[in-house]
């Protein structure tokens, strides 16, 4: 299987599961919302669940943004220093805006 393959699998994985994409969307629109450079913007799990909440009136398990880095979107970033904070960088913002844009998640 080549790469393509598998970037093709994660993405068809994530569009059979709108709690994954509701999630990325909180991901995504906190990320936007931070005036650092692209490269440096991180999120972690108490930062994207208001935008979550917000919107769609519930909260998701924290599980999830594991399950996003495992699926190619996220990446885990350093941890805080007690090491109960996991912070994430989007991997690909342009790709994940395109396919929040098809999912009508804008």
């Amino acid at each position: 299987m080549c790469l393509e393959e598998v970037i093709i699998m994660r993405v068809n994985e994530i569009e059979n599961d709108l709690d994954l994409q509701r999630v990325l969307w909180a991901c995504y629109k906190y990320w936007q919302s931070e005036s650092l450079p692209p490269h440096k913007r991180a999120i972690c799990y108490s930062w994207v669940i208001g935008p979550y909440e917000d919107r769609f009136g519930t909260r998701f398990h924290q599980s999830r943004l594991r399950r996003l880095a495992k699926l190619g979107f996220l990446e885990q970033d350093v941890a805080s220093r007690g090491g109960s904070r996991r912070y994430y960088k989007i991997v690909d913002p342009n790709r994940v805006d395109d396919l929040l844009q098809k999912w009508d998640l804008t």
